[in-house]
């Protein structure tokens, strides 16, 4: 359900899971697993965080009482871990730096025991290869921490694209979801080729998962293949799909117009971006920040010059992460007006 993007049936299993089996941890980390596939879409959400430390706490008490009673149980290891993965996440996007390198280290160290314990569980190097991929792109500044405070995980280069890899060969629960994640990170690499492709396939195979259909449509402008955003992307606007991931697309589809110096046809789309996407607050800031974009250079096209200044100063005075390319660009619509 997860992968259909079909989230509401996904908490129905989830009540189900801890209403049937109240003493496994499996419907607690299910739903943990729901919860930070939503938290990444929009970190500054906080409507799940109570959710996320509750199901976190009551995974924490079952494993390791289980782990007490039976110290070679694989899945409270493995259960243990992902709570303790998401937890490290929660952590890191509320500014609790300490608590969330605690919980990476604990992440690591019981994702580690769950393959010395069963090194057939394929699914847990997804996790582990996460762990070890972030661990290993720390902030600068807990970095430099990292050699006297044992809080600070360590990561392990060598194997984490290498599981995450195995995963969307051999993996069982999270074949597809490695699928996603190794795109991911093969576009943070440069490998944009691969990602793409990865991307299609899972484009194709999940069609009502818009997350997937949306990070394909932005690599593709990305990648500055600009005919093939419009294509696909149109595709995409003639689905039912709701307005927000509508409104992304189109903003996409404007951009890639605009690289093709279309700009009547850009303008066009472009006005058919609801207001309503960024009144209704459910716009995750990165979007905020390409839509303030790109209406700031429309104005410029259309002479707007105030209107234009308006917007990029919008964008440099975010209290949020703003990907340095747009603020760049932003800074530079400050200086001069954005022309063709």
């Amino acid at each position: 359900m997860r992968l259909h993007g079909n989230y509401a049936g996904a908490q129905q299993v989830y009540e189900q899971l801890i209403t049937k089996y109240p003493e496994d941890a499996i419907g607690y980390v299910f739903n943990l697993n729901t919860m930070l596939t939503l938290l990444t879409w929009d970190r500054n959400q906080t409507r799940f965080d109570d959710q996320i430390r509750q199901d976190a706490a009551s995974t924490f008490d079952i494993c390791e009482h289980t782990i007490a009673k039976e110290a070679s149980n694989y899945l409270a290891y493995y259960y243990c871990g992902q709570a303790h993965m998401t937890m490290s996440y929660l952590s890191a996007i509320r500014g609790e730096y300490y608590q969330s390198g605690r919980h990476a280290n604990l992440a690591i160290k019981q994702l580690e025991r769950t393959l010395e314990l069963n090194e057939n569980l394929v699914d847990a190097k997804m996790h582990l290869g996460i762990a070890y991929y972030h661990a290993d792109n720390l902030p600068p500044f807990l970095k430099a921490l990292s050699w006297f405070l044992w809080f600070i995980p360590t990561g392990n280069a060598d194997k984490s694209l290498p599981y995450l890899e195995a995963t969307t060969r051999n993996g069982y629960f999270f074949k597809d979801v490695a699928k996603f994640l190794y795109a991911d990170l093969l576009i943070m690499e440069g490998d944009q080729q691969k990602a793409s492709d990865m991307l299609e396939a899972l484009s194709e195979t999940y069609p009502g998962n818009s997350r997937v259909r949306l990070r394909y449509i932005s690599l593709l402008l990305e990648q500055a293949l600009y005919e093939k955003t419009i294509s696909v992307g149109q595709q995409f606007l003639n689905e039912q799909h709701q307005d927000i991931d509508k409104g992304l697309v189109r903003l996409w589809i404007t951009r890639a117009h605009l690289a093709l110096d279309a700009v009547d046809k850009a303008k066009e789309i472009f006005h058919t971006i609801s207001p309503k996407i960024e009144q209704s607050g459910e716009l995750p800031p990165w979007g905020l920040h390409w839509l303030l974009l790109t209406r700031g250079q429309i104005a410029d096209l259309d002479n707007r010059r105030n209107e234009a200044m308006q917007n990029y100063q919008r964008i440099i005075d975010e209290d949020h992460y703003v990907n340095p390319a747009i603020l760049a660009v932003a800074q530079k619509g400050i200086e001069s007006p954005y022309h063709q």
